[in-house]
């Protein structure tokens, strides 16, 4: 390897290990050693290295969220307008090196590599813009919208920075993609009620951040008084803390809807222990509802109509020939609620089916009266996501007590559900 492309390489691989004064530092020692090449090819790259590690060093802590400071006559600083000049510049350096020399070949090479990589940096920004408007004029985010808008950014730049200088930010970038394609994945598929396609997408996440973790390596130190030496803690960027708090809110939420499933594979012991580790325990929210307003039960029930398959739950028989196994049963607490007899089960399945269109929109609950064995009872109606709905069932002379309670809890369990709030927080973390 020639000596420019071993520097490129150590130069990214530090702006990777989030040591950007460390990388700029040595930009500026290699400018001054090469004094005698500062308008050659060489030169005009080096000149540009400082920008990009400043434009990392924002973009990994979520700088183009921000509130930005623009007023009259100001101009725009912001880091999207920063990588745009940087992608300029580096075009230009491209088309005056090529063709140059040897050094000439390999720096237009690289400033053309480069400038992919800052297109695909502006295009996970707007990316992240999306997610976060999403969340805030939508009640449940399109995941499938999101899933194939990250599918084509990744086929664009799966071939991009494929020069061996390059190597470290090459990496960085198909991790930073594939973890939010996965998490993405992810999310629809436990929309969907797939078990092992929702298991796959998780571990497939938690594989590439684990791998960009190892990456994350900040060494750069402060010195505190008589000249002694402190290293940082690795603090971890704000983009990968965000990652983190957006497994963490998928994971919940698949440890709920196949609750059902996992508990067949472990002890009530083991279920628990799990279920505890998880950011939120939704398992045991319901639990502690039910049990302390002192309402019937609570269920969750997936509508399988439109859909290629029904799921991992287990399918209640059909009274009538009526569609009943469209709709299946997720959790519920207590977990034999469902059984025998089933006249709860039925006046269920027929309130969603007959309030599908409300369901759906998402904008409210739905109150309906029902009977079994000659009492009355209310089943309120929520939809976590299109195909979940939520259903706390409790005595219909009881509704002037429990009804508040009630409300309150089914709205702040399906907001905290869909992770809207996570995407909001993009704006708000620091």
């Amino acid at each position: 390897m020639d000596h420019e492309e071993e520097f490129l390489n150590s130069f990214f691989t530090q702006v990777t290990q989030l040591c950007f004064e460390k990388a700029k530092e040595s930009v500026e020692k290699e400018r001054e050693s090469c004094r005698l090449a500062q308008m050659g090819p060489w030169g005009m790259l080096l000149m540009h290295l400082p920008q990009i590690a400043l434009a990392e060093r924002s973009y990994v802590d979520l700088g183009f969220l921000r509130t930005k400071n623009k007023g009259f006559l100001r101009k725009d600083n912001s880091l999207k307008t920063m990588y745009e000049s940087l992608k300029g510049d580096l075009r230009r350096v491209e088309e005056m090196t090529r063709g140059t020399n040897a050094v000439g070949a390999t720096v237009a090479e690289v400033s053309s590599e480069l400038s992919e990589f800052v297109t695909a940096r502006i295009q996970l920004m707007d990316f992240y813009e999306k997610m976060y408007n999403m969340s805030a004029t939508s009640r449940s985010m399109n995941h499938l919208d999101l899933l194939q808008d990250i599918k084509v950014i990744v086929d664009a730049h799966s071939l991009s920075c494929s020069h061996l200088a390059l190597t470290a930010i090459k990496a960085a970038l198909t991790l930073e993609c594939e973890i939010l394609l996965q998490l993405i994945k992810a999310h629809v598929e436990i929309q969907n009620w797939k078990f092992l396609p929702s298991l796959m997408a998780l571990y497939g996440a938690q594989a590439r951040m684990a791998a960009w973790e190892r990456t994350l390596q900040n060494k750069e130190s402060w010195k505190l008084g008589f000249g002694a030496t402190f290293l940082k803690a690795n603090q971890q960027p704000v983009l990968y803390q965000w990652l983190l708090k957006l497994r963490s809110a998928v994971l919940s939420k698949c440890s709920l809807y196949f609750h059902t499933t996992l508990s067949q594979q472990a002890s009530p012991g083991e279920m628990r222990s799990i279920m505890s580790r998880q950011n939120v325990d939704y398992y045991h929210k319901l639990q502690s509802f039910q049990r302390k307003c002192d309402v019937l039960a609570v269920v969750i029930v997936f509508d399988s109509r439109g859909t290629q398959d029904s799921g991992p739950g287990y399918k209640h028989p059909k009274r009538e020939p009526t569609g009943g196994e469209d709709f299946l049963h997720v959790v519920s607490c207590p977990s034999m609620f469902l059984q025998k007899p089933l006249a709860h089960w039925d006046n269920i399945r027929e309130g969603i089916e007959d309030h599908s269109a409300d369901l759906i929109a998402m904008d409210k609950i739905i109150y309906l009266k029902g009977h079994n064995q000659k009492e009355s009872y209310i089943y309120a109606m929520y939809n976590i996501d299109t195909r979940m709905t939520l259903v706390t069932v409790f005595e219909s002379g009881k509704q002037k007590d429990k009804g508040p309670h009630v409300t309150t809890f089914m709205t702040e369990l399906c907001v905290q559900m869909r992770c809207n709030k996570v995407y909001e927080s993009l704006k708000l973390l620091k």
